[in-house]
């Protein structure tokens, strides 16, 4: 409703001021510049529609891109990042449209269409768009876990390299981590896979209620007789110890994933305070 009202009101603009592609090109940069992204978005689509020499495209796809991205449509920043690149003859500018569209594909996880994009860079970029390069690959290759490769060039971007090895050494332990050790030994005893990981609670816990029902078990089988215990307590029992190992796969992978998010998170903070910025 608000993107008629709008379209509207562009119209009736032009109806009653007479106003130019020039005008409504310089009214959505003021739109722009005044971070109305979604505005200045159906604003420069206007003069695209209406620009039958596509004098003004090589401007205006960088524009929406940028708006969309900081809108967080990255899929479609991603796309006029394309139809940026194509509407211009400006290596330098090629090259910094295709970084952009690495970071959209980046955030949205994307990483093949990432990786395919560095490719079609060029060999031999200026220094600040080689760091944005470099900045790139070191998180794609982190996300792709070549954390050889990622370290290696985290390298290059900050000057505190023994930060960086830190940094990967708590990941190489992190690496260590398994979820399939963590649901065996929660297998052989209950809430053991838990405490192997860390999380000290849950593994309490597994390990008390099992031991709990398993002891209620024994009870009413003496009192009674086994067939009332394995009928009463049994699938109970089951259930919770199934339950655990289960559990404690999950928590081993959530762990991980956990870890190597803080990891990913320091690496970048590093980058920031100690990067050869440009």
């Amino acid at each position: 409703m608000k993107r008629v009202l709008f379209l509207i009101l562009i119209t009736n603009s032009l109806a009653s001021f007479g106003q130019s592609l020039e005008q409504t090109f310089d009214f959505a940069n003021q739109l722009y510049i005044q971070k109305s992204y979604q505005n200045a978005v159906e604003a420069y689509k206007r003069v695209v529609y209406f620009d039958s020499t596509s004098l003004y495209s090589n401007q205006i796809y960088p524009k929406i891109a940028d708006c969309l991205f900081n809108l967080e449509k990255y899929q479609e920043s991603a796309d006029y990042y394309d139809l940026a690149y194509f509407s211009t003859e400006d290596s330098l500018l090629k090259d910094t449209y295709i970084l952009k569209k690495i970071s959209c594909f980046l955030i949205l996880q994307e990483y093949d269409y990432a990786e395919i994009e560095l490719l079609n860079l060029g060999s031999d970029l200026p220094d600040s768009l080689e760091y944005d390069k470099n900045f790139s690959e070191a998180i794609l290759r982190f996300a792709k876990e070549e954390y050889d490769l990622s370290e290696q060039i985290f390298k290059k971007l900050t000057s505190d390299t023994l930060a960086i090895n830190a940094l990967f050494d708590q990941n190489t332990k992190v690496s260590k981590i398994s979820p399939k050790k963590a649901k065996i030994m929660s297998m052989i005893m209950p809430g053991l896979g838990q405490l192997y990981v860390g999380d000290i609670k849950n593994g309490l816990n597994s390990f008390i209620l099992s031991a709990g029902l398993f002891a209620l078990g024994v009870r009413s089988a003496i009192i009674n007789n086994p067939l009332d215990a394995a009928i009463s307590v049994l699938p109970w029992f089951q259930r919770y110890y199934q339950g655990g190992f289960k559990k404690a796969e999950l928590i081993a992978i959530a762990k991980i994933q956990e870890k190597r998010y803080k990891i990913y998170n320091h690496l970048l903070d590093e980058v920031e305070k100690g990067g050869s910025f440009r």
